[in-house]
């Protein structure tokens, strides 16, 4: 069974950080996988990890404008959620334009949700991602309360 997922029901404002210092993309998907674990979304941070890191292997998550949407659909994940993670600086990652990346959206997602729910939610934030003002926008919020509001009001929640 599929389910449809909203932005408003994965996206919580205790996931999303801003200003991050990492220098690598493991770095940042292990810092967002922590608070994925911190607020009950994920229940095996090492087997979600995995999950993760096998699909990066299928293909880069890297997108355009210094955004990268890296995901696991894993049975480690209890609830479907989504962590942000803005960087302090960019760091590499391939991506679609070749630039480097300094926000990452990491969709954790229930093996329930893997199907429709999954690929209506990315959708959704890749809509709104594709809007060069929204990017410039959440690259220079100051405090995460913006983030939150500017994700769900341009991704349909």
């Amino acid at each position: 069974m599929t389910t449809a997922v909203a932005i408003n029901e994965v996206l919580k404002e205790e996931c999303i950080i801003l200003d991050v210092d990492c220098q690598t993309k493991e770095q940042i998907i292990s810092q967002l996988t922590d608070l994925l674990c911190q607020t009950g979304a994920v229940t095996d941070k090492a087997a979600f990890l995995k999950d993760v890191y096998l699909r990066e292997e299928l293909g880069s998550t890297g997108f355009e404008n210094h955004i990268a949407i890296p995901h696991g659909k894993s049975a480690a994940v209890a609830k479907t959620r989504i962590a942000v993670g803005r960087l302090r600086r960019d760091i590499p990652w391939e991506t679609i334009d070749g630039t480097k990346v300094r926000l990452v959206i990491l969709f954790a997602v229930k093996e329930s949700d893997k199907d429709v729910g999954h690929i209506k939610m990315l959708a959704k934030i890749s809509i709104a991602l594709g809007d060069e003002d929204v990017v410039e926008q959440l690259l220079n919020v100051k405090h995460r309360e913006e983030m939150f509001h500017l994700l769900l009001s341009r991704s349909g929640a």
